[in-house]
């Protein structure tokens, strides 16, 4: 983060650590509207006047009137808005509520801010890993997988996930980041049909399961929830990012499937996978959403809470598809609405950040696995499969969308009680 002060020095530390945990917000996930509310109550502890907290794009401005009269104000850059730390999160919403409560010194609050900010990990590298790949596991069995498809997924996504943090590392964009991983995944599940390890079928499973892992789901999530809140500026810039990423994945799958043209995969697979009984559907919800909270860095306070989450949301989805008959591309949207509303519902009883609450939920019970699977499947055999990428986009931005929109629901109905 980069910060340019301006203005009288009277209220100076007030405002850079408002500035500061507001960027630091940012950057761990935090949709505007929340990071703004949750800056302007802390202003509000230390007794500033004529508070004005904004957030465009990366830059969080926080200004208000000194006791001389004159305007005062604080300027800190994130440095992204693209990473999503659930721990980061916590800490973060916890040290707002220390400061409102107990009233902390601005000195006392920077020191707190630093510390928070870059407190320990709560797992190390490979647990984290290990917990991804229990969520691909968990995802390849939902959609129909065999436990060998769903084995090879859970082994392709670690160093799939490994190769992003080093390309990120060495400053390459998000794009051709997205660009290399995509065919690297499918090249490591064609490695494993080649050794007769697993057939045509479990490899297009494994590969459909680390792409719609790739699909940045929290990015388009705050995107959702910044267009909600009117916060445009913010928005454009996240709806960007993620549309890169998108892009980044849409060209490494375009070239898996030119090249894939060249080799003989023998006769047609069926594009549809036997359906697993509802409890285990449920099941393997809860398991994914545990490894989803361990992959996106949340501690063990954040595990009673992603099961709930993941159980909620793949019994509503569950209930609709199969009671209703409703396809996942509406039925996956209107879980997010439950979930976003009960997150938003329980986010102050749970002392957890709500963003953090509905993705584990949204990632372990609701990703379009299957839609995405069926579509590969299609593409391989020369049949344009382009309806079923675009139902599996347009599934996750409704996933983004009716999360939003749950939070909204619960908002409104607080206003009107």
């Amino acid at each position: 983060m980069t910060a340019t002060p301006q203005g009288a020095r009277r209220a100076g530390t007030e405002l850079e650590f408002l500035a500061r945990l507001g960027a630091a917000m940012l950057e761990a996930g935090y949709a505007t509207e929340p990071m703004t509310q949750m800056v302007t109550a802390c202003a509000g502890s230390f007794g500033l006047r004529e508070v004005i907290v904004s957030g465009l794009g990366r830059v969080v401005r926080v200004e208000c009137r000194g006791d001389d009269g004159f305007p005062q104000g604080w300027t800190v850059a994130a440095a992204n808005l693209d990473s999503f730390d659930c721990d980061r999160m916590k800490r973060l919403k916890d040290l707002a509520r220390t400061v409102i409560v107990d009233g902390t010194e601005p000195a006392t609050a920077l020191r707190l801010l630093e510390h928070a900010d870059q407190g320990p990990k709560p797992w190390p590298w490979w647990f984290v890993t290990l917990g991804g790949a229990l969520l691909a596991l968990c995802i390849a069995l939902q959609v129909g997988g065999t436990p060998a498809a769903a084995f090879a997924a859970a082994v392709i996504l670690p160093p799939v996930s490994i190769l992003g943090r080093g390309l990120a590392a060495a400053g390459i964009p998000r794009l051709y980041a997205l660009a290399i991983q995509t065919p690297c995944a499918a090249a490591l599940a064609a490695g494993a049909h080649a050794l007769a390890l697993i057939t045509v079928t479990d490899s297009a499973v494994a590969i459909a399961t680390v792409w719609v892992l790739l699909v940045p789901l929290p990015q388009l999530m705050t995107t959702a929830i910044d267009c909600v809140s009117s916060d445009n500026v913010t928005a454009t810039a996240r709806a960007v990012s993620a549309l890169l990423a998108v892009a980044g994945i849409a060209i490494g799958g375009t070239v898996v499937v030119a090249l894939s043209q060249r080799f003989p995969l023998g006769d047609p697979i069926s594009p549809d996978l036997p359906q697993l009984p509802v409890w285990l559907v449920l099941c393997f919800s809860i398991l994914g959403a545990l490894g989803n909270a361990v992959f996106n860095h949340g501690g063990w306070n954040l595990f009673p809470a992603a099961a709930a989450a993941g159980l909620l949301a793949a019994t509503v989805n569950q209930t609709l598809i199969h009671l209703a008959n409703m396809p996942p591309v509406w039925s996956s949207p209107i879980a997010a609405i439950a979930l976003g509303f009960a997150a938003a519902a329980s986010s102050e009883l749970l002392r957890l950040p709500v963003s953090a609450l509905t993705l584990v939920g949204l990632t372990g019970a609701l990703l379009p696995g299957l839609t995405l699977y069926q579509g590969l499947v299609i593409e391989l055999f020369h049949v344009s499969g382009v309806s079923y990428f675009v139902q599996t986009f347009a599934i996750c931005a409704g996933l983004g969308a009716g999360a939003a929109g749950g939070v909204l629901l619960y908002s409104l109905g607080r206003r009107a009680a």
